[in-house]
């Protein structure tokens, strides 16, 4: 388990190590199920089917939990990414950003659980990880299809992904998400990269 995560002692025993899973686990549903706010560590470990005891022996507080979890599955969703990009090729700015954005919805819609936890915790070391993570991918993509000049300077990535995860935070405080608000940060975003390539 990452340092980031709010472990209290790292799971030696393979039961152990299920436990924590159980409870990472059942944290994800309730989430999903209720949102972050209704979520305790009492019906964490109630939907874990282990005693609180056993819960905080791991964990500080919920919030340990939640961060352990977003560590946990970031890290997996991230390396799906990482490896889906490899195989993608662009032909444009444009088009990287939508073959990037058409990535990531496809492997977060299938946790939508994170929506809320990761914009609760969006200051967390864990999702400043993330960041760098997918600024890394998305930079890999832009080079790799030769959209970008091979000499840009990598912040640039790191600030388009924070140009990207802005708009989709603003874009998501309507539900549905508010689409006119996605198409103004693809605007934005693609005039960003594009004024590096000259």
């Amino acid at each position: 388990m990452s340092e980031l995560g709010r472990l209290r002692r790292a799971p030696v025993q393979s039961r152990s190590r299920e436990r924590v899973e159980r409870i990472l686990d059942a944290a994800r549903e309730l989430v999903d199920e209720h949102g972050v706010d209704a979520v305790t560590t009492r019906a964490i470990a109630e939907c874990a089917a282990v005693p609180i005891a056993t819960l905080y022996q791991f964990f500080a507080n919920r919030e340990a939990v939640f961060r352990q979890l977003l560590d946990r599955d970031l890290d997996r969703i991230d390396r799906r990414v990482a490896a889906e990009i490899e195989t993608l090729r662009a032909d444009s700015i444009p088009h990287a950003i939508d073959l990037f954005a058409a990535v990531h919805r496809t492997h977060f819609l299938r946790h939508l659980e994170f929506v809320a936890l990761y914009f609760a915790y969006g200051d967390s070391d864990v999702v400043h990880v993330h960041q760098r993570r997918c600024a890394h991918s998305f930079g890999h993509l832009l080079l790799k299809s030769g959209v970008m000049p091979a000499h840009t300077d990598p912040r640039v990535f790191g600030v388009a992904i924070a140009i990207a995860e802005g708009t989709i935070e603003h874009a998501y405080r309507d539900a549905p998400r508010n689409e006119w608000v996605v198409g103004q940060g693809r605007l934005v975003l693609r005039l960003y990269l594009e004024s590096h390539c000259g």
